[in-house]
């Protein structure tokens, strides 16, 4: 059992609060009457058959390339854009796609009634979903902070983005949980000095359960 005793949950949201892509695209395509395979890529929940994401890992293309590459090629197969500017769009506010991760939302919801700070930390929100979508969602309410480097033009792993949402969240960093799916951006939360989870997309529960134990959430 952990005996850190944090005060703040600091979240990254694609892959980590909502749900990644690659978990969805199967049941848009259902919704749609879209044929099986029209959005391309599981990443690593088909491990060895998307070969845009064996280049990501490979260092040849960056995180930000692989999903505009992923959402060309759904388009480029006939994913209906549906009146969004881009098919990620598309994709996440189509009605009854369950984007959301459940444990992520429980977890916030408790932290938040718990009277813990709560905050965002992404690379991409703003500028895959909206801000006029984002600021109309349930959700999101419960967050004191949003740090969106569409909207600052820092991402991460720079440390810059780290310490504006440390200064945002007003806590020490060492009191902050931070969880992301990105390896590199997990670094670069321990080097600013969080408490930083990695979030393993084929087997996401037990990161929560460790937060749990860090902010005594149960």
């Amino acid at each position: 059992m952990n005996t850190t005793q944090a005060q703040g949950l600091l979240l990254d949201v694609g892959v980590v609060f909502f749900k990644s892509a690659w978990e969805v695209a199967d049941q848009y395509e259902q919704l749609r009457g879209l044929p099986p395979g029209t959005v391309v890529g599981r990443g690593p929940l088909d491990s060895g058959t998307d070969e845009r994401w064996d280049r990501y890992l490979q260092g040849e293309a960056t995180e930000r390339e692989y999903w505009l590459d992923f959402a060309a090629k759904a388009q480029a197969n006939g994913a209906p854009l549906d009146g969004h500017p881009t098919i990620m769009r598309a994709i996440f506010q189509t009605p009854g796609v369950e984007i959301i991760r459940p444990e992520a939302l429980a977890l916030a919801r408790d932290a938040k009634e718990t009277g813990l700070r709560l905050g965002i930390l992404t690379n991409e929100l703003m500028d895959f979903q909206g801000r006029e979508w984002v600021e109309s969602q349930e959700w999101f309410s419960l967050f004191d902070i949003i740090i969106d480097s569409s909207e600052i033009a820092i991402r991460k792993p720079d440390i810059r983005a780290y310490e504006i949402a440390i200064e945002q969240m007003d806590l020490p960093a060492g009191e902050i949980v931070f969880i992301d799916d990105n390896p590199t951006y997990v670094q670069g939360g321990i080097a600013a000095g969080l408490i930083s989870l990695h979030l393993e997309v084929t087997s996401p529960d037990s990161v929560f359960k460790t937060a749990r134990d860090h902010l005594n959430l149960g």
